[in-house]
């Protein structure tokens, strides 16, 4: 391959990421060429988490963030600044830190490490030690795939370093926490995987749909609040229920049980055997007048003989029915 051809092929391989001179080599100067560069341009579109596959070491990714979408909202950080993803695999068992303190970053940032399968917030840092930049250290097992998340705070952005470092352990993976109230990121120890309680406090999911309000105690237990079931869906349902599967159900009262249909006018309501409050004896009527024959004539009719009988202006006894009164006089 001529040095023009080997030249170009090179640069349309030149990754945005910027490799540690102890990872790789540098590429030799073959020509006069310009490489990719890595300025706002080169770096203006979605990250759709770069692959850094088990790269350490520093200086392991560099770009900057300005013009880059806004992916990943931390979890301990707000704003909405854009920001950088890369995938990246752990090459053993131990403690890894990833860091942007080196001098490649420029703007204050946040870095976020989630566990590539499920999105779980591994770990997350903002102003580490007092400083603007960020450094996560977090016990993962060999071959375990992350998100790592280079974000800005606020609508910080800007040029960064992303640095990866790692100590072997014995532990593997120590991401398995105990309960929801200890922390998901543990650390190795004698050989044994060991994790922090939660503040008391933290909000937390006991896995119990009939639960409310989860928060973990002081022992590092979750307990909520148990969902109150007392508001049954009629008269004819028994006032307390039972909780399932998030849902409150309520058993039916007896059919013939006494019930309130909300009409003052019946009388002797009681409750079905599907739960429905059946009306009464009629013993009054709304408009005031008795009801004719159990029912209640409308407005423009009177009750004669048991039947309701429309009105009529020649009634000369039109007068006496109430609900003959809108109906004009001759």
């Amino acid at each position: 391959m001529s040095r023009m051809k080997w030249a170009s092929a090179l640069a349309l391989g030149w990754s945005v990421l910027s490799l540690s001179a102890c990872e790789q080599p540098a590429p030799p100067d073959l020509s006069p060429e310009p490489e990719v560069a890595t300025t706002p341009s080169a770096l203006g579109v979605s990250s759709s988490y770069l692959d850094l596959r088990m790269r350490t070491g520093t200086g392991v990714a560099s770009g900057m963030t300005c013009g880059s979408g806004n992916e990943v909202a931390p979890s301990c950080a707000s704003g909405a600044s854009s920001d950088f993803n890369f995938h990246w695999v752990a090459p053993y068992d131990g403690a890894f830190t990833f860091s942007t303190r080196g001098n490649g970053t420029t703007y204050d940032t946040v870095v976020q490490v989630t566990r590539w399968v499920d999105s779980v917030v591994l770990g997350c840092n903002d102003d580490f030690e007092s400083t603007p930049q960020s450094s996560v250290t977090v016990s993962l097992g060999q071959n375990q795939q992350v998100r790592v998340s280079v974000d800005g705070k606020g609508a910080s952005c800007g040029s960064f370093q992303l640095d990866i470092t790692g100590v072997p352990s014995t532990c593997g993976a120590c991401n398995t926490p105990p309960s929801a109230c200890h922390d998901p990121n543990g650390y190795c120890y004698n050989a044994a995987c060991q994790y922090n309680l939660k503040p008391a406090g933290s909000a937390c999911d006991d896995g119990n749909t009939c639960t409310t309000n989860d928060t973990c105690g002081s022992s590092g237990t979750c307990q909520g609040t148990a969902l109150l079931c007392d508001s049954p869906p009629g008269v004819c349902y028994q006032g307390t229920g039972s909780c399932s599967n998030g849902k409150c159900t309520y058993l039916r009262r007896p059919a013939g049980s006494s019930c309130d249909d909300g009409d003052s006018c019946t009388s002797g309501d009681a409750c079905t055997a599907s739960g429905f409050c059946a009306s009464g004896t009629r013993v009054c009527c709304p408009n005031g007048t008795a009801p004719c024959n159990g029912s209640c004539c409308g407005t423009g009719s009177y009750c004669s003989g048991g039947t309701c009988v429309l009105c009529s202006p020649n009634e000369p006894y039109l007068v006496k029915f109430p609900t003959c009164m809108d109906q004009q006089l001759p």
